[in-house]
């Protein structure tokens, strides 16, 4: 099997032997599994699923999933949708010098397919043995961009995240909105999105945020029940805050948010869901909840600091074609 070459081949959609190839791969990102992006695919508009899959002597070694979605007339190539990780899958059978070669084939593979009307390919890496690989990646064709996620240590239980992670001001915030009224909740029931959604939406538009579509909410969760959770926020029985996120590789991994403006400085909405998160991971008897990157030490950053968040690295990989390159140069003068 050593002596054979790699050959990479595009599936439309997972066959039997991709399937068996994930399914042995154990725990992995819930974002770079068959469920995840064929709801994607489903609805998002104009985009379009495949896999890339790395095999050699007709043995799957290697893949990834690849969602191609229209934006502007424009292509992305995107395995991390909206912040999420995704990128090459490798056996862990493989030796490290085979490692490299099937991931580094993976993403040329990728950055090969950008032409016409495809002018972006984008990966997020996450797992320490990927950005392994990552520092020992050489190519022209891939910009690199090092960010940090924001990460707390559930392992010791709530009591340890509340007395040693949290700091004295998070825990007055979160005290006071819950005697003012908040009550917590852990929905899986997909008709709860519909009364969460519009106050998710307004909070995309005003952090410039690209809004996920409603039925892909629903979809997941009815896809994967438990896996997939929002957890809330209710004041007087109305929701008015929750954060969506997905259960796997033995964490909490939140994904999208939204909470009432009107309610951030008076019930300290965003403190009170953070601590509903860990609350959820503690209870479940997970390692950690990793509340997403931060660009910089900013006060998005400083935040989730506050609420006992280590800093973890993450990786983005970014390809342009010629037109792409263009694109953003354009981009970035009409900014200026």
């Amino acid at each position: 099997m050593t002596d054979q070459p790699v050959r990479i081949r595009t599936l439309d959609q997972a066959d039997a032997d991709l399937r068996q190839f994930l399914l042995d791969l154990g725990p992995m990102d819930f974002t770079a599994g068959i469920e995840f992006n064929e709801a994607v695919a489903c609805h998002y508009h104009h985009a379009q699923l495949s896999w890339l899959v790395a095999e050699r002597d007709q043995t799957v070694v290697g893949a990834m999933p690849v969602v191609s979605r229209q934006r502007r007339g424009l292509v992305q190539l995107e395995s991390s949708i909206e912040g999420t990780v995704a990128g090459p899958l490798l056996s862990p059978a493989l030796p490290t010098d085979q490692a490299h070669q099937v991931f580094s084939q993976l993403l040329n593979a990728l950055a090969d397919a950008l032409g016409g009307r495809s002018v972006l390919a984008a990966v997020t890496l996450s797992s320490p043995a990927l950005l392994e690989l990552v520092d020992g990646f050489v190519s022209s064709r891939w910009q690199r961009q090092l960010f940090e996620s924001g990460v707390v240590d559930c392992s010791q239980g709530l009591e340890h995240v509340d007395r040693e992670l949290w700091t004295r001001n998070r825990r007055n915030e979160r005290n006071r909105g819950l005697k003012r009224g908040l009550t917590l909740h852990t929905e899986t029931d997909p008709t709860v999105l519909a009364d969460w959604y519009p106050i998710y939406r307004e909070d995309a538009a005003r952090w410039a945020m690209a809004t996920v579509p409603l039925a892909l909410f629903e979809d997941l969760i009815q896809r994967s029940p438990g896996q997939v959770v929002l957890n809330i926020a209710r004041l007087e029985g109305e929701v008015v805050g929750g954060h969506f996120g997905f259960v796997c590789r033995d964490r909490l991994f939140t994904w999208q948010s939204g909470a009432r403006a009107d309610l951030l400085r008076t019930l300290f909405l965003t403190t009170v869901l953070y601590w509903q998160d860990i609350c959820f991971a503690c209870e479940r008897g997970l390692s950690a909840v990793d509340f997403g990157g931060s660009v910089g030490r900013d006060g998005l950053w400083d935040f989730k600091r506050r609420c006992g968040a280590q800093p973890e690295a993450r990786c983005q990989l970014l390809a342009r074609s010629p037109l792409g390159q263009g694109v953003q140069t354009l981009a970035g003068l009409i900014k200026r």
